[in-house]
């Protein structure tokens, strides 16, 4: 896995620069550091005579791609043929000898950035909420026709400089592309699996290794490639945390070419909290969010809904890896973590064992 990088400090007058390389007319009011992620992020507001207006400016924090030019363009796709909120994209930059390459600005959206972990604490009228418009973004997410092959989703096109991407699905691609969904399946799952065997939970990992293969072995297909968004969470959201209005969906750089259901059990998943159920003042919603989700999915695009009505508990299991993989970035109160942790290893267990 890469090592992830600090991001790096982006002065006024470069970000002068940038805004005014994607409309001249605009001049830089005030620029602020955005804490997400690890990229370079600034909210800038900017003005245009009298009308002022709130923009987002993302950048690579060490000339490294991170997949924000492909980031940008899925927007793009997203923008022009779902009603997905995502923020516009305005210009994009791919390669520049002095500028903080790749980088691209987009138009700023509202709502609330509330932290990964308060999914356990929403209420269950706003929890069914979120979970019934994930289940209706996901739907259209997955009814683009944008990829024929299992793989991270690139981009294949013209490099840009302060130029909006095209919304074209033509232009997505995906790298390294697997023909079958086993086989792809089968590489991931060996990643996630290294990496288990550095986490806290590493006792897990040799029979997680071996139940996992067992159960792609027995997978039925036929599996078809979609676009997944796959990184849920409420760290990837901007809501309303009273009603569960999603009013943006934000950071695309880890969209994968998947079957449906394994995008849409992710989600269950860790929008069900059950990995905070060890908590007091906590309890795993899974039901609640499937069935929320699912009705939907099934409002939007009931001619797709069989794809991810039947729970597949080794792609649960997975989304279980990455919970205990990223442990470590949980935000728990003090003293609490090993009770988290025993639930979510009991939990494991009863699936491995069920």
């Amino acid at each position: 896995m890469d090592e992830v990088p600090e991001a790096r400090e982006i002065t006024d007058a470069t970000l002068r620069e940038l805004v005014r390389s994607v409309e001249p007319s605009w001049e830089l009011e005030e620029a602020v550091p955005a804490e997400r992620g690890f990229c370079s992020v600034y909210r800038v507001a900017v003005a245009d005579g009298e009308e002022s207006r709130e923009l987002y400016l993302k950048a690579s924090p060490d000339g490294q791609a991170w997949g924000l030019s492909t980031e940008a363009r899925l927007q793009a796709v997203l923008d022009a043929n779902t009603s997905i909120p995502v923020p516009e994209v305005l210009g994009v930059t791919d390669n520049h000898d002095e500028r903080p390459t790749p980088y691209y600005l987009m138009r700023a959206l509202s709502g609330e950035e509330v932290a990964y972990e308060r999914v356990g604490r929403l209420g269950d009228d706003a929890l069914r909420r979120l979970a019934r418009e994930t289940g209706e973004y996901l739907a259209q997410l997955h009814s683009v026709p944008a990829v024929e092959r299992f793989g991270h989703v690139r981009h294949d096109g013209p490099a840009l400089t302060d130029e909006p991407p095209e919304g074209d699905p033509a232009t997505l691609t995906v790298g390294d592309p697997h023909e079958q969904w086993p086989s792809y399946l089968r590489d991931y799952a060996a990643r996630e699996l290294d990496r288990h065997a550095d986490s806290r939970f590493s006792d897990l990992t040799p029979e997680l290794e071996r139940w996992v293969e067992s159960r792609i072995d027995d997978l039925d297909g036929p599996f078809d490639p979609v676009l997944g968004r796959n990184d849920h969470g409420l760290h990837n959201l901007l809501i309303d945390p009273e009603t569960g209005e999603i009013t943006a969906m934000l950071d695309w750089g880890y969209t994968l070419a998947v079957p449906a259901a394994f995008d849409f059990e992710f989600a269950v998943y860790l929008y069900g909290g059950a990995f905070l159920a060890g908590l007091p003042d906590a309890s795993d919603r899974r039901d609640l969010v499937r069935e929320a989700m699912l009705s939907g999915y099934r409002a939007t695009a009931p001619d797709r809904a069989e794809r991810v009505s039947a729970p597949e508990p080794l792609y649960e299991a997975l989304a279980m890896v990455r919970i205990m993989n990223d442990f470590r970035h949980l935000d728990l109160p003090d003293g609490t973590e090993p009770a988290v942790m025993e639930r979510i290893e009991s939990d494991v267990r009863g699936l491995l064992d069920g």
